[in-house]
């Protein structure tokens, strides 16, 4: 079974989605349309190469190593949140969901089934 369709069978997920570091959707299962799942991964992958940047950078600045060991990042509405891990992002309803299982799920599938993106994309590296 796909990453994607694991993660959306989480308490409160509406979607998920995996994409490569260019912005390409690799795979996608829920409630998106291709066009908006297209537009999340772009979303996606623009936002955590921005943190991982920042992330760097911030560690120079401190002059302490382990900023840029950062994998993942969230962002929360009134009812939806996105949460990205790696090369994975699930949509869920706050209310509804854990974040601590979101998160657990998203870093064990990431480590445990690393996407092959088949062509379009590049592969990511293992977050272990």
């Amino acid at each position: 079974m796909s990453r994607t369709t694991e993660l959306v069978k989480l308490p409160g997920a509406v979607a998920a989605a995996l994409y490569s570091r260019k912005g390409y959707l690799e795979e996608t299962d829920g409630e998106l349309t291709p066009a908006e799942a297209a537009e999340m991964a772009s979303l996606c992958a623009a936002i955590t190469m921005t943190l991982e940047m920042q992330c760097s950078l911030l560690g120079r600045l401190a002059g302490k190593p382990g900023w840029d060991s950062s994998y993942g990042w969230m962002t929360w509405g009134p009812d939806m949140s996105l949460v990205t891990v790696h090369d994975s992002t699930c949509i869920v309803q706050a209310q509804f969901t854990s974040f601590n299982d979101v998160f657990r799920a998203m870093t064990e599938a990431a480590v445990t089934e690393p996407i092959k993106p088949g062509g379009k994309g590049e592969p990511n590296a293992n977050i272990g």
